[in-house]
């Protein structure tokens, strides 16, 4: 369940005094400045300029999106560029869009610009120019900001530009749109860091690294692209990260570990000796020879005595590559409070993305901050969140009402319609899923207003919403926690049951519902293959009908709002369709069902056990805790006796209290 209400230390969202436009353009000189060109500061710059507002962009560099120009380094996206989607609705193909910023102008795509699955990055760069000069955005270049201050309600940006002149400006809102500011390179952690290249910097041809050996500090995208890169000429990779890789498949978060980028993996299990290894680097020193020499602190709690190991090897090149900081709190000067978190790599952002300094924001990839569920670090996510926060600032600032469309009076058709339609096209829920969401409440005449696209642990912060009798939350998310922790969500490969609408795995609706702004119950509609829930997707895939869908949403809603007597068939699969279509297992298919060793509130699917399975043999099971410390004196009288030996075994054993170890 996930719930909108909780306590919160940042200032809300709503609770701003709003002041009138003509009062606004008397004060200051632009109504937001915004900093950063690249496709943050342009998409929210297109919001605005549609709207008329006075706004400027500052931008350090001479072109939009400078930072895809040398990023990522190899040269390829992980965003995908699917152009082929087989369905016709603009707004769906949206979904598989990964690239394109949000416009009227349906020229205006990125799918034009290249055809590959995982595109260039040099045409994203390309794209984003071009969509600055077509909509005549008002960015102004080569010219940096220095210092950002505040005095009363009133922001002061003070700039240069490449010839050293300065200018100041005045705004009502400030908006940072930087991006990935400097690269995550902690060395006061880890000393003799300042030896390893960067991510940002490391050489770049091949021949450079030709038979050599190569250690890549970092579990993450940029770490394994690196690997990648060199695994055809170096003679030993090795991608060290001190924590378990998180994989996109596993999580579905788009910013861990991508497929296209684990090939390193790949090849550690098949031996082709590049490897990964799960230890910390402790230092590093260069030697007499010129070679860099790691030490390593390993965490071994399946040896028979649990401890660290300590090692050292020697590499050629060592490059570090362990993510963005995304926050340069230099250019505030002390009346602007902006709090780290994540290690101080990320601002503390409410949940509309606002810093602890009031109308000063951050948008673009530093909205992850909040969201490491759904694609906020990323253009196919961010551009529904700024767009977001467009409609909420436009609220605040100008008294605008939020985007929302007003359904017929106690129409239960109507409601199921709207919600079976936007589920079934919507991009924006699609790619934001378990983070934006549409709401419902009614007016006193029982007119349903829908709302469109705001951030669900928002939704209760705003009055109108908490004070509501009645109000239903819809979003789209995954239902992989209710499978547990054993079930690996690779291995949901078989259709949901039917029968239930509790059990779906993959994307699927959730409907929400608040009363007084106290969370109540929830209800779910089932998945479907490919998230749509239309006629033709009833009729051609595996799923439950449109009509069961449309009974389901009508009964929940109904059950609370007591507007009708009518009573509606949830049965999903009626009996003479589930005849035609399902044939429960055998006696002795049941009998090869392998046991569940974890009780969880749904079912994983499995595979059926081999009819003639093999014996499988006795193996001695790991020793309890008790069995450990008893063995613990023979264990390092072993030990001991090892650390005497004339053989150099590079082995160092971290002392515990009341153990006395031998280290070498």
């Amino acid at each position: 369940m996930l719930s909108a209400v909780g306590s919160i230390s940042l200032p809300l969202c709503h609770s701003r005094p709003h002041r009138l436009q003509v009062e606004m353009q008397d004060s200051v000189d632009y109504d937001y400045v915004i900093v950063g060109a690249g496709p943050a500061g342009l998409q929210m710059a297109y919001f605005l300029q549609q709207a008329g507002q006075r706004y400027i962009v500052y931008e350090s560099e001479d072109k939009a999106a400078k930072f895809f120009q040398q990023h990522p380094r190899c040269g390829r996206l992980i965003s995908l560029n699917k152009k082929n989607n087989f369905f016709e609705e603009e707004e769906f193909n949206m979904r598989h869009d990964w690239n394109s910023l949000l416009s009227e102008d349906k020229e205006m795509k990125f799918t034009k610009y290249s055809d590959d699955l995982y595109p260039q990055a040099i045409h994203l760069h390309q794209y984003l120019n071009d969509y600055a000069n077509r909509f005549h955005l008002n960015v102004k270049y080569n010219t940096k900001v220095e210092k950002i201050s505040k005095a009363n309600s009133t922001f002061t940006v003070c700039t240069e530009d490449r010839e050293g002149r300065t200018t100041s400006c005045t705004s009502t809102c400030v908006l940072m749109a930087t991006g990935a500011v400097t690269e995550n390179i902690p060395v006061e952690q880890i000393p003799g860091l300042e030896l390893a290249d960067t991510y940002s910097k490391h050489d770049m041809n091949k021949d450079l690294y030709k038979n050599k050996r190569i250690l890549i500090i970092g579990g993450g995208n940029s770490a394994f692209e690196t690997a990648d890169y060199f695994s055809g000429s170096a003679g030993i990779v090795h991608v060290v990260f001190n924590k378990r890789i998180q994989f996109a498949w596993d999580t579905h978060y788009v910013g861990d570990l991508r497929a296209i980028n684990n090939n390193i993996i790949d090849m550690y299990h098949l031996k082709s000796l590049h490897s990964t290894i799960g230890s910390q680097v402790v230092k590093i020193v260069k030697n007499e020879a010129g070679k860099l020499v790691v030490t390593f602190r390993d965490l071994n709690t399946h040896w028979d005595v649990p401890g660290w190991l300590y090692f050292d090897m020697e590499y050629d090149h060592v490059i570090s590559c362990m993510g963005w900081n995304y926050v340069n709190t230099q250019v505030f000067d002390e009346s602007i409070k902006v709090e780290l978190v994540k290690g101080g790599r990320y601002p503390k952002l409410s949940n509309c993305w606002e810093t602890d300094t009031e109308n000063l924001f951050y948008i673009g990839s530093a909205m992850a901050a909040i969201d490491r569920q759904s694609a906020s670090g990323f253009v196919h996510g961010f551009r529904y969140n700024i767009r977001t926060l467009f409609h909420i600032l436009e609220h605040r600032l100008f008294k605008k009402p939020l985007p929302h469309l007003t359904l017929p009076r106690k129409d239960l058709t109507a409601i199921s319609t709207k919600i079976i339609e936007r589920s079934t096209i919507s991009d924006s829920l699609y790619q934001m899923n378990g983070f934006l969401c549409d709401v419902m409440i009614f007016d006193d005449r029982n007119a349903t207003k829908y709302y469109t696209d705001l951030p669900i642990k928002h939704v209760m912060e705003r009055p109108e919403f908490k004070s509501a009798p009645h109000a239903f939350i819809i979003y789209l998310s995954y239902g992989f926690d209710k499978f547990g922790q054993t079930n690996k969500p690779v291995d949901n490969v078989h259709a949901p049951d039917f029968s239930s609408n509790r059990c779906a795995s993959f994307l699927h609706p959730y409907i929400e519902y608040y009363s007084q702004g106290v969370y109540v119950d929830q209800t779910e509609l089932q998945e479907s293959l490919i998230v749509r829930y239309d006629d033709w997707s009833n009729a051609k895939f595996p799923q439950w009908t449109s009509s069961t869908n449309h009974n389901y949403i009508k009964h929940y809603v109904n059950d609370k709002l007591k507007w009708s007597s009518e009573v509606f068939n949830l049965v999903p699969l009626p009996e003479e369709v589930a005849k035609q279509i399902f044939i429960p297992l055998n006696k002795e298919e049941m009998t090869r069902l392998p046991i569940l060793w974890e009780n969880s509130e749904c079912k994983p699917s499995q595979e059926l056990l081999p009819k003639n399975p093999e014996l499988v043999r006795e193996r001695k099971l790991r020793p309890t805790a008790t069995e450990i410390i008893d063995s613990t004196e023979p264990q390092l009288e072993r030990l001991k006796l090892v650390s005497q030996s004339p053989i150099n075994h590079n082995l160092i054993l971290e002392e515990e209290p009341g153990l006395v170890t031998t280290r070498q």
